[in-house]
């Protein structure tokens, strides 16, 4: 009897010690790199799917959204208010609290058939590329409010972004609260400079769907897009069509390198 338990410990601790090393193996094999708190708006649209594929590198194909409150959509505007932001030793980035405005497209890879998100333009505040190598230095202003505590409460946003040659993307609104969703998320996205530059995120945030196309969705008031900077003129030509708005009241995230 003895002998039998002695050897279950020996199995058991067998059993630890390579779930153990797996689990290590595991966690070295990525790099974290950003833990972040902050506010954000996503803006989707269905641009010219030729003016979106000049901004994805080969053998990648600019696709839309299939299915979901944002279908159609092959164009996310982004406005992020970092609330705090920190490397991944916990120091503050680039002074810990910034605005920025970034654009994500959509590919296809027709040799393999994977789908992407790509980050394709950063607007903000540092003279620096980004970890993602195409971010442009700008200037970028967010006012806000929020009216009521309750299902009746209201909220406005005024987003300007104005680049180093006087180019301005300019968004706002004003919109009707509800209680927002809470969603985990774990997902990847690449560079357009770079394909092979790629993060994974695994964020924990609250979504507030004020406005969905496909789903008739609509809590939106006074709501305005401008773009001045020659570089998006092709996407917004006037021929875009909004697909929606989300807003994230808060939103944490880590950010990984694989």
């Amino acid at each position: 009897m003895r002998h039998f338990m002695n050897r279950s410990v020996l199995f058991l601790i067998g059993i630890i010690c390579v779930g153990s090393v797996a689990f290590t193996t595991l966690a070295q094999a990525e790099t974290l790199v950003e833990s972040s708190i902050f506010f954000r708006i996503y803006v989707a649209f269905s641009v010219d799917q030729k003016a979106a594929q000049e901004w994805l590198p080969a053998p990648w194909r600019a696709v839309s959204l299939p299915k979901g409150p944002l279908e159609g959509a092959n164009l996310y505007v982004l406005f992020d208010d970092k609330l705090i932001q920190q490397d991944g030793e916990g120091k503050p980035y680039k002074g810990g609290t910034y605005c920025l405005a970034a654009l994500i497209a959509f590919g296809k890879n027709q040799q393999t058939g994977e789908f992407a998100a790509f980050v394709t333009r950063v607007y903000w505040p540092h003279d620096a590329p980004h970890d993602y190598k195409n971010a442009v230095k700008a200037m970028v202003f967010r006012g806000a409010t929020l009216q009521g505590a309750n299902l009746g409460g209201k909220g406005s946003e005024v987003w300007t972004v104005r680049d180093g040659a006087g180019g301005i993307l300019e968004f706002r609104m004003d919109y009707q609260r509800a209680v927002p969703k809470r969603v985990k998320k774990e997902f990847k996205v690449r560079s357009s400079v770079d394909p092979n530059i790629l993060f994974i995120y695994r964020d924990d945030y609250a979504g507030d769907l004020v406005k969905s196309i496909p789903t008739g969705i609509d809590r939106v008031q006074n709501y305005k897009f401008r773009v001045t900077m020659p570089e998006l003129r092709k996407m917004f030509d006037g021929s875009e069509k909004l697909v929606g708005i989300l807003v994230n009241p808060s939103r944490m995230r880590q950010r990984f390198l694989p």
